[in-house]
């Protein structure tokens, strides 16, 4: 295992790099408090916590609101190196709790925070740690201080539980939040922006490497700090009540039953406990390669998360990531907690970011669903499906290859920035050798002709009136390359 300390370096950006805050750590253990622990006795009466009279419901089915007052008294551990007071208290926005329903039989509480700015703002997405509420944010950061001060809309979600794991429901959860923020206020869809510590550091990377429609709230930068990336090593490493809470996520309840589809698929990547090699074809944080990323641990960390953090960081520069985009850094701090960073400066990094779609990509889909420009249908659920992409607007091609475990693609044609109206060419292969569907929208006329490899070819069909054009392509095992003449 990778449980020596890597030296320290030096970092782009050495604010990020803060000396201790707490004499004692909140939650230095590797699994975080409850959340009553972590805000200390009587928490449930402090004045900071208590809920506004006669806060009614927003707008929506399903949507409830607990208005809260503004942090004028919230307190904490005795500190030496205090946060920074925040700016104008009385004229800035208030915290508030929101529930709704997202449908899935459990309702989602979250804590929101708007911003009196105006015109489209960046929103700062929050991921908790093990174990606590969405109040973590609240009670054990000052994420919610530094967007107000930049003008920032922040949203604290719960993901469906306390101990959620980047399981299914978490992500329909986080992203009925994200699409309830998105309804209700002015967000700059560009400049989404997440966070998390420990299991909410892995949240914050997979929920950005699994979410890539251009249409839905993406996320433009992401930092996690001691995160677990990959729940197949963190589960057998885990203490016997964790290994439960995993086997009821993940599982069928029985002691082992979880499923190592579904560890991985809510980590960014899998790897081999012996040899660290990383298992083909199970790295969802291939995905991040167009979102800058900052992963930062502790000389003091979990020895797995140590591992873990460090593997994947090796894993993205090897799949051609620029250290100037992905940074790593390794922080002088005795334990596992989030005081081991400077909020502000993480929010100086963010800040930096906005989000750019790629023109190619080497992506890995982990379900049927829009993946950039493309609609990814499998052949077979409960695996991933990869596949390498290049659009090159200035030919009008795409290359389309490396395909594995799919049916059917349709691609977004005008959306990538490919013109129905000239000729298209798209070069086509597979990795499994098995027959792929194309299915080309914006095709509102029938083409003149189409051609595999230069031959007229009668494997197309046109529907005028969904305005797609199919291609059938029935030999997998070479690749092809298809024109498509106005």
């Amino acid at each position: 295992m990778l449980q020596a300390v890597a030296p320290l370096q030096a970092h782009p950006y050495p604010d990020l790099l803060s000396t201790t805050r707490l004499r004692l750590p909140r939650d230095s253990t590797p699994y975080a408090r409850t959340l009553e622990e972590s805000a200390g006795p009587g928490w449930l009466d402090r004045p900071d916590l208590s809920y506004a009279p006669g806060a009614g419901p927003r707008v929506g089915t399903g949507v409830q609101v607990r208005m809260m007052s503004t942090l004028t008294t919230l307190g904490g551990p005795s500190t030496s190196t205090p946060r920074a007071a925040p700016g104008s208290i009385g004229a800035s926005p208030t915290v508030y709790e929101v529930t709704i329903s997202p449908g899935t039989g459990f309702n989602e509480r979250f804590l929101m925070q708007e911003t009196g700015q105006l015109g489209p703002r960046p929103l700062l997405v929050v991921f908790h740690k093990f174990g606590v509420s969405h109040y973590d944010a609240l009670l054990s950061t000052s994420f919610f201080e530094e967007a107000r001060r930049r003008g920032w809309y922040c949203v604290a979600p719960l993901g469906g539980g306390q101990t959620h794991f980047s399981d299914e429901r978490s992500h329909i959860h986080t992203e009925a939040v994200l699409e309830w923020t998105r309804a209700n206020f002015s967000v700059d869809t560009t400049r989404i922006f997440a966070v998390g510590f420990s299991m909410g550091g892995g949240a914050a990377m997979n929920y950005a490497a699994r979410h890539l429609d251009p249409t839905g709230m993406m996320v433009a930068a992401v930092f996690d700090q001691s995160g677990i990336l990959s729940h197949e090593d963190t589960y057998p490493q885990s203490v016997p009540s964790v290994q439960q809470m995993y086997d009821n996520r993940f599982g069928t309840g029985a002691p082992g039953s979880a499923s190592p589809w579904l560890l991985q698929r809510g980590s960014v990547f899998s790897f081999d406990p012996f040899t660290l090699a990383v298992v083909p074809d199970t790295d969802l944080g291939r995905n991040l390669l167009h979102v800058p990323t900052n992963i930062t641990r502790t000389t003091g960390d979990v020895p797995y998360l140590i591992t873990q953090n460090d593997l994947f960081q090796q894993h993205l520069l090897s799949l051609g990531a620029s250290p100037a985009t992905h940074l790593w850094s390794v922080i002088n701090y005795p334990g596992h907690s989030w005081d081991a960073v400077s909020e502000m400066a993480v929010c100086n990094w963010l800040r930096r970011h906005q989000l750019t779609l790629p023109d190619s990509g080497n992506t890995l889909a982990h379900e049927d669903g829009r993946f950039f420009d493309f609609n990814i249908e499998q052949d077979a659920a409960g695996s991933f499906t990869p596949f390498v992409w290049n659009v090159n607007t200035a030919n009008n091609t795409l290359d389309f290859s490396a395909t594995r475990n799919l049916a059917r693609v349709r691609v977004h044609t005008l959306d990538a920035g490919l013109s129905p109206l000239l000729t298209l060419g798209l070069t086509t292969a597979t990795a499994d050798g098995l027959a792929d569907e194309f299915v080309l929208q914006d095709f509102a006329n029938l083409p003149t002709s189409v051609l595999r490899d230069g031959v007229p070819t009668g494997s197309w069909f046109h529907d005028s009136l969904a305005s797609e054009l199919t291609l059938f392509e029935t030999d997998g095992s070479v690749p092809h390359v298809w024109s498509i003449v106005p």
